[in-house]
């Protein structure tokens, strides 16, 4: 089965895969019928992972506050249902693994500080070091 979400084995974790994948989701009005990828049943389909890896996941995302969790109908279901949705903090996780940041490099080993050290203009080495500026 391909993974829509990455290759667990490439880096990026069921976790990420969780947040990413309730993401691309519509969102739940109050009254609106859920369908069955917003359940453990779906996620479990989709990332083709055991339940119970599924389920460590989502309390650990439900215990950071990154997913909330309902008993709703669902579709071609005739019973009541776990259904997961992303919080404002799990909205902002998913976008921020949609859209990594780029990481500014480091200075290079021959640049001590971010500042330069300039001579004040109009003052000579003597100067500056006699008056300490």
């Amino acid at each position: 089965m391909t993974q829509p979400y990455g290759d667990p084995g490439k880096g990026i974790g069921l976790a990420a895969r969780v947040i990413l994948h309730l993401s691309s989701l519509q969102r739940l009005g109050p009254n609106d019928l859920a369908r069955l990828e917003y359940t453990q049943q779906g996620m479990v389909a989709t990332f083709d992972v055991l339940q119970g890896s599924l389920v460590r996941v989502l309390q650990r995302l439900r215990a950071g506050d990154v997913v909330t969790v309902e008993r709703r109908f669902v579709a071609g279901a005739n019973r009541r249902m776990k259904v997961y949705r992303l919080t404002a903090l799990g909205e902002a996780a998913a976008q921020d693994l949609r859209h990594p940041k780029v990481d500014r490099p480091a200075p290079s080993a021959d640049e001590t500080s971010w500042v330069a050290e300039i001579t004040p203009p109009g003052r000579s080495d003597r100067d500056v070091d006699r008056l300490g500026a």
